[in-house]
């Protein structure tokens, strides 16, 4: 026989509709017009989650059967998804599924109908209907216990049904998941939901990533630390903002939309403790939400100092000492007579009970000095656990001299342990990176002029180099099938004219390029004709073109000035005075550098009444009379000068005597 779709749809409009709970259902094996097994199980899981955040949307269609038992003729998928469920433990096994009740005689129609004729309600439309019912005065309750879902499943339902139209229209055409909807519902904003989704890229559309967009600016409760701090309770209480997402996993999910509010609720709560570490007798405490390690750089640290034990702490330890030695000595014999095992880890956990004891009386022991908290502070903040913390005995820059002074009485007093670290203070340079690359360029050139006319040193100075290579092993791996040697070579020519803007007028430079232009003349043409060509020179020869290759190599250029330059060893050997090579002009030197520095030059390089005269004058007129003024001196920028033996010692020395207990030796 054959039927209508309008036929069809009379037989199950007269049917009944009720709820079954799950337990009650079983899969029919003669009524399904769908073949089963051939369904993907991704479908059934991506199934199962939908019902789990929005209920059964279409009823199942069963057929009564014998002993109370339903058997689902159109609706396998989801009773498959059901089960899911139920075996996970989402769905209890009783759950209450919407069915659509139908005579045996007719239940391969209904079956046919289903798959067929039935067009389903977009999940759309159902997110619409149940907004619709609430607004017609029904409680959630009331709709939830209807369609056989929770109250959680009616809020999300419409909650989904207040997205954004077009978005909504999307959702309809496929364009959109209903993993993104749910993210997309957890904010009221349509203008911020349709700005969001415009934002994401077509390629990586993942709710997770659309979560994270959503949210940026908004603090989560359980994952913020300093939210764990204040707590939520807290916030709600002082009238904070806050947005809860429905679609969270246990629905607890809540958003802090008020950071000042919550920053300034954690700095109070953090007041309380700051009072405290007040009254245990230090300079300054800070009280930071979050600790910014780049805030306190620049600051020392003061280090907690041992105090004795009186005599009933020394006693304590030494009878914990014997104890734990007991204890070991037992532990020893059993494992050397392989003894009882249980016994052994006994004794184990007695001895690591005892260790605890006496780790804890010994950190007791561990106390800041009285006589330096008063130069020291402290910052609270919040700890990554969310709970509060402490950062004692840090040393403000305008407290280190006080506090250095403070130190030394402490050593003079007897403290041996250094209680104070220091950091190297900064100075602004004297020189800028520019000029200090100029003036150690002019320097390196120096070297290589000074070094053609010292074949000896030349010599030294490569083997040396080599030596260093050889005797100190080499890790990088070199191709060698194109060279004999393992030996490279930089020439340093184009390093030294871009450094140095002024290089080309440099006595040392035109000496260079002489030597340089002098050996292009002589050598042969192809220059693998140089080897052959050299064996047929004289010994001198030879060495002259070594001297002038090791020159050209030489380096130095520094952007700020070097402790130690690493050419210093050779210019030394070379008697290097650089006086010889650059003298400061207002083009070398007094132009780059500020008037109060050009002062200084003149008050060293000559004395104070030469300076004194110029400092009424503009920059201009102090370049001119401080070039006029030095001119003849010699005098030299310390990266010019050639550290003597005699200058470093001295240095050192000066060094020495400006160090205090706990304090790094500073660089000037």
């Amino acid at each position: 026989m054959k039927f209508t779709k309008a036929e069809i749809d009379a037989i199950i409009e007269a049917s009944p509709r009720t709820f079954v709970p799950f337990n009650k259902l079983v899969l029919s094996q003669d009524y399904q017009a769908r073949a089963g097994g051939n369904t993907p199980k991704m479908s059934i899981v991506e199934l199962a989650a939908s019902i789990k955040e929005c209920g059964v949307l279409q009823n199942l269609v069963v057929v009564q059967g014998a002993r109370g038992r339903y058997e689902v003729c159109a609706g396998g998928r989801r009773l498959e998804a059901l089960t899911l469920l139920v075996g996970n433990g989402d769905l209890a096994d009783n759950y209450p599924v919407p069915v659509l009740i139908v005579p045996a005689d007719r239940a391969l129609i209904a079956s046919l109908s289903e798959n067929v004729f039935h067009i389903p309600m977009h999940p759309a439309d159902e997110f619409a209907a149940f907004a619709k019912l609430i607004g017609q005065g029904k409680s959630v309750e009331d709709v939830a216990a209807a369609f056989g879902v929770t109250p959680l499943v009616v809020k999300r339902r419409m909650k989904l049904a207040t997205v954004s139209p077009k978005l909504m229209a999307l959702f309809r055409e496929d364009q959109i998941g209903l993993d993104c909807l749910m993210v997309l519902a957890s904010v009221d904003d349509h203008q911020k939901q349709e700005q969001t989704w415009a934002a994401l890229p077509s390629w990586n559309r993942r709710p997770d990533y659309l979560r994270q967009l959503l949210t940026q600016g908004e603090i989560e409760s359980d994952r913020d630390t300093v939210a764990k701090y204040v707590t939520l309770k807290t916030y709600e209480k002082a009238g904070g903002a806050l947005r809860r997402d429905l679609f969270s996993d246990d629905d607890k999910k809540v958003y802090l939309l008020d950071a000042a509010l919550l920053e300034k609720l954690a700095t109070d709560k953090l007041q309380k403790r700051a009072k405290q570490i007040a009254a245990e007798g230090w300079k300054w405490v800070d009280v930071r939400v979050r600790y910014a390690f780049d805030e306190y750089v620049k600051y020392g640290e003061l280090r907690k100092t041992k105090r004795q034990p009186d005599a009933d702490e020394a006693a304590t330890l030494a009878d914990l000492d014997d104890r734990i030695a007991a204890l070991h000595a037992q532990m020893e014999r059993l494992a050397d007579e392989d003894g009882d095992e249980e016994t052994f880890y006994q004794l184990e956990g007695e001895a690591e009970g005892l260790e605890e004891q006496r780790k804890a009386l010994d950190e007791a022991l561990s106390v800041w000095p009285a006589d330096l908290m008063a130069q020291a502070g402290c910052v609270v903040h919040v700890a990554n656990n969310g709970a509060v913390a402490v950062k004692y005995g840090l040393i403000r820059p305008d407290d280190r001299n006080d506090m250095v002074h403070a130190a030394r009485q402490a050593a003079e007093n007897g403290t041996d342990d250094p209680l104070v670290s220091l950091p190297s203070p900064k100075t602004r340079p004297v020189h800028s990176e520019k000029l200090v690359r100029c003036l150690t360029a002019h320097r390196v050139a120096a070297v290589q002029a000074e070094l053609l006319d010292r074949p000896d040193v030349a010599l030294a100075a490569i083997t040396a180099h080599l030596a260093q290579k050889i005797f100190r092993g080499n890790d990088l791996y070199y191709c060698r099938s194109e060279n004999v040697f393992a030996i490279s070579a930089t020439d340093s020519q184009s390093d030294l004219r871009s450094a140095a803007e002024d290089m080309g007028a440099s006595a040392a430079w035109a000496k260079l390029q002489a030597e340089r232009t002098a050996w292009a003349e002589r050598l042969p043409e192809n220059l693998e004709d140089i080897f052959p060509w050299l064996l047929a020179q004289e010994q001198a020869t030879a060495l002259r073109l070594l001297t002038f290759v090791v020159a050209v190599t030489v380096t130095g250029i520094y952007g700020t000035e070097p402790e130690r330059q690493s050419n210093e060893a050779l210019a030394r050997a070379l008697g290097l005075d650089m006086s010889q090579w650059w003298t400061a002009t207002g083009v070398s030197y007094f132009n780059h550098v500020s008037k109060a520095r050009v002062l200084e030059v003149v008050t060293e390089a000559v004395d104070a009444n030469a300076a004194s005269p110029l400092a009424a004058l503009k920059k201009d007129a102090v370049v001119t009379g401080a070039e006029q003024t030095v001119a003849g001196t010699g005098w030299l920028p310390a990266c010019l000068r050639i550290n003597t033996a005699q200058t470093r010692q001295t240095e050192a020395a000066a060094d020495d005597t400006r160090r205090v207990p706990g304090e790094p030796a500073v660089t000037a």
